[in-house]
């Protein structure tokens, strides 16, 4: 089976004299953009928001006022909400926003034009160009998709959007290796950089921008020859965006305004690592602890890891299961490992095969039992999280990056929260206005 994706300026702020840019009329093409100032950068910029409590974020906002999370939080002002009080509070949002890029925080680069950007974190480096990229691309399918989306997420990006109109969080995309985009960052990043800041969790942000008329061509011309992309974070901020596009222009063609347009940053595919989204699952449904042991044995070799043996899956067709406070290797059975296309990766094989025939979670999009922990954080946040007697949760091995772009190619997609990559950008690091 495979899962089914859901398809489909403002004044003020110091103005940067710039020579005028080659702006195009192309599937990418180089965009006008707010960064912060870089002196205030490292104030600037949000720190990882996910799993931020509430007193946290208003502790970190209370001490830094010119912080991103201003701007980009959510439930600080209305923790219980209804959807009055949420549109009340997104026009909270759009005026912090209004405010912040009307005050000498933020510099306005007008013309058009590319940024590069270095991210570096824990040993590994990744070089990317941020661009502008037309919806319509994504539309026809050149921007390829490898998850599902939940539709009540996109529904409150759509709505974000109509309310603030500003996107702050580049749409994270993977390219195949081409040498003149390889060439043309090498000439950049060999220059000085414009901001160049360590944030949360010793990520280092390193940024260039590439205005000079000549480097706008040479990258637009670089990136013309891609015949695809790939979406590795940002689905539901992509299926968003083409609704709201859609809505934005009504009955005519899509054109050239921003809401046309996701702001994007792409990197090559060889640079980069996937972890794994692992699962909790908040209830057993009418399952004992034995039961489920007993139900997962049919396809799944079952061993209970002695305390201090590392759970964490070291091949594919391995899985970590964490239940009623102690750790389990999952090995699945060889034949559903062999199934065609994306029936045989890990995600789909746990959720097909566990998940679903046995807790009951027949559609990931919308069951509220399910969360999703990046791999990143670790198995002991997983453990945390499930500790109780009641709840489940399963880690999986990391797909590789080619299988991931061979799943987009055939047009299969996995269930949401399939993969996570790190590092990524910060919230208002690149500000551009829909």
């Amino acid at each position: 089976m495979a899962w089914s994706p859901w398809r489909h300026s403002w004044p003020g702020s110091r103005p940067i004299a710039l020579d005028v840019g080659v702006r195009v009329d192309s599937l990418i093409r180089p965009l006008g953009v707010y960064l912060p100032r870089p002196d205030l950068a490292d104030q600037v910029v949000a720190p990882m928001y996910d799993d931020l409590t509430i007193e946290e974020t208003h502790r970190i906002v209370a001490d830094n006022p010119l912080s991103f999370l201003n701007v980009v939080r959510s439930e600080i002002d209305h923790p219980e909400h209804g959807p009055e009080e949420r549109r009340a509070m997104l026009a909270g949002t759009a005026d912090r926003l209004r405010r912040l890029l009307a005050s000498e925080v933020f510099d306005y680069y007008e013309h058009p034009l590319f940024l590069v950007c270095r991210l570096e974190l824990n040993g590994h480096a990744q070089v990317g160009i941020v661009a502008d990229v037309a919806l319509e691309a994504y539309d026809r399918g050149l921007v390829k998709v490898h998850e599902s989306t939940r539709r009540g997420q996109e529904d409150r990006l759509v709505e974000y959007m109509e309310i603030v109109r500003a996107s702050f969080l580049p749409v994270f995309l993977i390219h195949r290796q081409i040498a003149q985009i390889d060439d043309i960052i090498a000439l950049v990043v060999a220059r000085q950089p414009t901001i160049d800041i360590q944030a949360d969790s010793q990520l280092q942000m390193t940024v260039w921008v590439a205005n000079d008329p000549g480097d706008v061509a040479t990258i637009e011309k670089a990136l013309a020859k891609l015949d695809a992309l790939y979406i590795a974070d940002g689905h539901h901020r992509a299926a968003a965006a083409s609704r709201y596009a859609a809505v934005r222009r009504g009955g005519s063609g899509p054109g050239g305004e921003p809401y046309e347009h996701m702001t994007s940053v792409l990197f090559a595919a060889d640079q980069l690592v996937v972890h794994p989204y692992n699962r909790c699952i908040s209830d057993l449904g009418d399952l004992s602890v034995a039961k489920l042991l007993a139900d997962i044995s049919v396809s799944f070799s079952v061993m209970e890891l002695a305390e201090g043996v590392d759970p964490t899956p070291t091949v594919a067709g391995e899985f970590a299961m964490y239940l009623a406070g102690c750790w389990y290797r999952l090995t699945a059975s060889p034949h559903l490992l062999q199934a065609d296309g994306v029936a045989g990766l890990d995600i789909a094989v746990l959720h097909e095969h566990l998940l679903d025939p046995l807790l009951g979670v027949t559609d990931p999009r919308t069951d509220p039992r399910i969360e999703v922990i990046p791999g990143t954080l670790g198995l002991d946040k997983l453990a945390d999280l499930c500790a109780s007697q009641s709840s489940v949760g399963f880690a999986v091995h990391p797909m590789g990056v080619e299988e991931l772009l061979e799943v987009s190619d055939r047009g299969e997609t996995m269930p949401p929260k399939s993969t996570w990559f790190a590092p990524k950008l910060r919230s208002g690091l690149v500000v551009r206005l829909l």
